[in-house]
């Protein structure tokens, strides 16, 4: 798994902002001693800018971002005694960096050193003025109160980034879990799929195969019953198709990116209608779905529409689709098909049941329901716009 990106690295334009006016203040200096004759200054000046934009550039790289905050902290420091005050932009903006890449106890460590050498340059420029000393006590708790400051705001950047980092990796293993109970639910229905089309589909051919096979052995002894037999077998053959059929539009790939909309569901009805069941669809609200309700929804009516073809033997399906006056989302998947009141939820249902439940919501079977037959009945939150 990469490294996650540091807060800095995600966001890098108020960096960039910053060693910006850095080189300029820095430039600015060294042009400012170059005017007045200082030329000894003006170039160390110029240099350490130039190392300055090369080890930035190298800190842009995740592998050089150490030793780059390290040079930088360096010309910082050196810049601080070409150009006097217009290095301190860059020493702060160093500072944080450093923070970052190597923890705050460096940044400490480094900003007392700065801060004596500060004091030492300021003591042999006011030492034996008047006043000198005030003065010198004066800049000192300036810069200390500066320091303090910028390492706060370095920490706190450090801090973020240290959570940012454990929440990628907490996501990156959540990614990963979903992803292997994807490929199990997948396996699952499957493998589910598969056995519904052994007992199903496979038996009805094991017995139109026989029905052909005596009808055969029968044709020149008893014609009639041959004929019954090939009849028997017409009739089965049907039956595959139509279960075939009915296998084919329940899974049929629905694009979920359409179905956003409740009264986009419609096309999830369209997909059963061809096999003969009378499905209504019935909206009463214009809510958009986020992608975890239309998911949810999806699969919900799938199911019912599904089992009260297989198993209920339905004719009729409505599917209601309302909000309530608090925003709760309510759908129903009822049928008027036949079974028993005593009903058992399966892997398919199971499923659906703890999906309502990680949205907050649940699902509930009502026998005998609105039809006469089983409502599925789904009560989530307040619909995300």
């Amino acid at each position: 798994m990469p490294r996650p990106a540091s807060a800095i690295t995600r966001s890098r334009w108020p960096i960039h902002v910053l060693i910006g006016v850095s080189i300029v203040a820095a430039a600015g200096g060294s042009v400012i001693h170059l005017v007045e004759g200082m030329t000894g200054q003006a170039v160390a000046g110029f240099v350490l800018v130039a190392v300055v934009g090369v080890a930035w550039r190298a800190w842009t790289y995740e592998r050089l971002q150490k030793a780059a905050s390290l040079v930088l902290a360096l010309c910082s420091i050196g810049l601080l005694a070409m150009v006097d005050a217009l290095g301190f932009p860059m020493v702060f903006t160093a500072l944080i960096l450093l923070v970052l890449d190597w923890g705050i106890w460096l940044g400490i460590m480094v900003s007392l050193l700065i801060s004596g050498l500060m004091v030492v340059l300021l003591y042999q420029i006011y030492g034996d003025q008047p006043g000198g000393a005030s003065i010198i006590v004066g800049q000192a708790v300036t810069n200390t109160i500066q320091f303090i400051l910028v390492l706060i705001v370095a920490a706190l950047l450090r801090a973020y980034n240290a959570q940012h980092a454990e929440l990628v990796t907490v996501n990156a293993q959540l990614t990963e879990a979903m992803d292997a109970s994807r490929d199990l639910v997948l396996a699952t229905e499957r493998a589910r799929a598969a056995a519904d089309l052994h007992d199903g589909l496979g038996h009805q051919l094991t017995l139109i195969s026989m029905s052909l096979e005596y009808a055969d052995r029968m044709r020149e002894k008893d014609a009639e019953l041959a004929w019954d037999e090939v009849a028997n077998a017409s009739a089965t053959a049907r039956q595959a198709l139509a279960d075939m059929r009915l296998w084919v539009r329940a899974l049929h790939p629905a694009r979920l990116d359409q179905l956003t909309e409740p009264s986009s569901f419609e096309a999830v009805a369209d997909v059963f209608r061809g096999t003969g069941l009378n499905v209504t669809v019935e909206v009463s609200t214009d809510e958009q779905f986020d992608a975890r309700q239309t998911l949810f929804a999806y699969r919900m009516i799938q199911e019912g529409l599904t089992n009260a073809l297989r198993h209920a033997r339905a004719s009729q399906v409505v599917v209601t689709i309302a909000q309530d006056d608090a925003g709760r989302l309510r759908l129903v998947v009822a049928d008027n098909g036949s079974g028993n009141s005593e009903i058992r939820p399966g892997y398919g249902l199971r499923g659906l049941i703890e999906r309502a439940e990680a949205l907050g919501g649940r699902l509930r079977l009502q026998h005998p329901g609105s039809l006469g037959g089983l409502d599925l009945i789904a009560e989530l939150p307040e619909v995300s716009s």
